[in-house]
């Protein structure tokens, strides 16, 4: 461009926050143009708008202004319209300006070398991107092995699948043009990062993060796949029916309190929060969040993406947010005894806070908030409920057969449920071309949910009876996650075997 550096820099910069908030690309370029400092621009920025308001994509429009852009320039933004990627791009276009050497672009649109059996790096890594999609596949993992090749794997309903092995070179390559794509910085391997890109998938955008990790034989990359309108938040579309889903749409619309999602990773948490937040979404109520990361988002609500980096943490967007005039808030996770105090406070002040924790069992999560700190009587005050879900694989429809359960496959406890439910329909998978051979096609979610009653309030003391808790919380009408489990496999759905690989042994009782 005929203008000062800084006035370049500037102006990609601003295209790049614009595409990067999901804004379209004449909205960013329109906010840039009226950025800029050189007015001599403003006329030939705007002649680019019209050329894309006639349907011509950005880096054709670039190309027909003739020497206003840097033809390496021209071809980055090129090659990131066609990786889905044109918010890094513009980004490094920045870095590049800023750092006077466009030489820093060669990579970004070349795509990087050829990778035996596929015309490029980039055009690979597109192809396995689309595998996992096709797949359905939440998570993409890159992994280094010992001979300085690698294996790329798909987890397919929380299971992982190996898909392709690669020798040393093209995995190394395949690695960079991942961290690439990413925004990441390709000369640092000692360090864990963080990164992410769009990319479009017949017509439907799927955001991938990226997290890359220094292991002993090289680095290992998981990208997760996020894809926009494919999460359902419903109560049935996530496992939820009767008497479990109307408890749950009770606890959603409290005027105050606390409700605790709780689980290890992966186990449903955000799902089940969002469906709750759904139910809460109303024109008469104020929702706001505070999450790291926001994975999806809601018209209606206001959602707070953490940013440690520049002081944004939990604490402090709560203390903001509570100057906001909210009805419900739902806060990511309870990290610490901070947080927990926190979030306690805003559960006895008028305000319906929903949030997540790490604990086996609905009980169990109970005990760790006292056990990090929390007084009895403040969990009595505040919490109202704790939600604990876990995802089991769906038995394929198409190749299922009937399987009468057998006592010595399982705990007595388990034993002693399923011979309750006799007129039960039980299946195990068999494996067909429609389930790739697996048995098992998706995946629901089974779940413990612990409603606060005086019966369980009078068991929570310092040190924590949890069998009590249990106990009283059962009494109450809650199922355990077994019991449900074992209830959702009578009827079909899944497998008995699969029930008891996803419930921890300590949860059989």
């Amino acid at each position: 461009m005929g203008t000062s550096g800084q006035d370049q820099v500037t102006f990609w910069r601003t295209v790049a926050a614009g595409l990067a908030e999901g804004r379209p690309v004449v909205a960013c370029l329109e906010q840039a143009r009226r950025e800029l400092r050189d007015t001599a621009l403003c006329e030939p920025i705007g002649q680019i708008i019209a050329d894309i308001r006639d349907g011509h994509v950005f880096s054709e429009a670039m190309r027909a202004r003739g020497g206003l852009f840097d033809d390496r320039i021209v071809e980055a933004v090129r090659n990131g319209e066609q990786t889905g990627v044109l918010d890094v791009t513009a980004g490094r276009i920045a870095e590049a300006l800023e750092a006077d050497d466009l030489g820093l672009l060669d990579k970004v649109a070349s795509g990087e070398a050829s990778v035996p059996g596929s015309a490029s790096v980039a055009a690979h890594l597109n192809e396995v991107i689309h595998q996992a999609a096709a797949a359905r596949a939440s998570d993409i993992h890159f992994e280094p092995r010992e001979d300085s090749g690698g294996r790329i794997r798909f987890r397919v309903d929380g299971v992982l699948r190996e898909q392709e092995r690669l020798t040393g070179e093209p995995y190394a390559r395949m690695v960079q043009q991942v961290k690439a794509m990413a925004g990441m910085d390709l000369a640092e391997r000692r360090l864990p990062q963080d990164g992410r890109f769009l990319v479009e998938i017949e017509g439907r955008r799927h955001d991938l993060r990226v997290s890359s990790v220094p292991a002993i034989w090289g680095e290992r990359i998981v990208c997760r796949i996020l894809a926009e309108h494919t999460a359902t938040f419903g109560m049935e579309e996530i496992g939820l029916g009767g008497e479990d889903a109307e408890k749950v749409r009770r606890l959603a619309t409290l005027p105050s309190g606390m409700v605790i999602v709780n689980g290890p990773t992966g186990c449903g948490k955000t799902t089940v929060l969002y469906s709750m937040l759904k139910e809460v979404n109303k024109e008469a109520c104020c929702v706001m969040t505070v999450e790291d990361p926001v994975e999806y988002t809601f018209d209606g609500i206001s959602q707070i993406p953490i940013r440690p980096a520049v002081g944004l943490t939990f604490a402090r967007a709560i203390r903001s947010v509570l100057r906001q005039d909210p009805d419900v808030i739902m806060v990511g996770e309870l990290r610490d005894l901070e947080m927990m105090n926190l979030s306690v406070q805003v559960a006895m002040t008028g305000h319906l806070l929903l949030t997540s924790l790490h604990a086996q069992t609905s009980a169990g999560a109970i005990q760790r908030l006292i056990d990090v700190g929390l007084e009895p009587f403040l969990v009595n005050a505040a919490l109202a409920g704790v939600i604990t879900p876990r995802l089991v694989r769906v038995l394929c429809k198409h190749c299922r057969r009937p399987a009468e359960p057998q006592e010595h496959m399982m705990p007595p406890r388990a034993w002693e449920i399923v011979s309750r439910l006799s007129d039960g329909e039980f299946c195990e998978p068999v494996g067909c071309e429609r389930c790739g051979g697996m048995g098992f096609r998706g995946r629901t979610a089974i779940y413990e949910i612990l409603v606060m009653d005086d019966r369980i309030r009078r068991c929570v003391t310092k040190p924590v009876n949890v069998a009590a808790i249990r106990e009283a919380a059962r009494e109450g009408g809650m199922k355990t996650l077994l019991e449900d489990g074992l209830q959702k496999a009578a009827r079909g759905v899944t497998a008995v075997r699969e029930i008891l690989r996803i419930v921890p042994h300590g949860t059989h009782a």
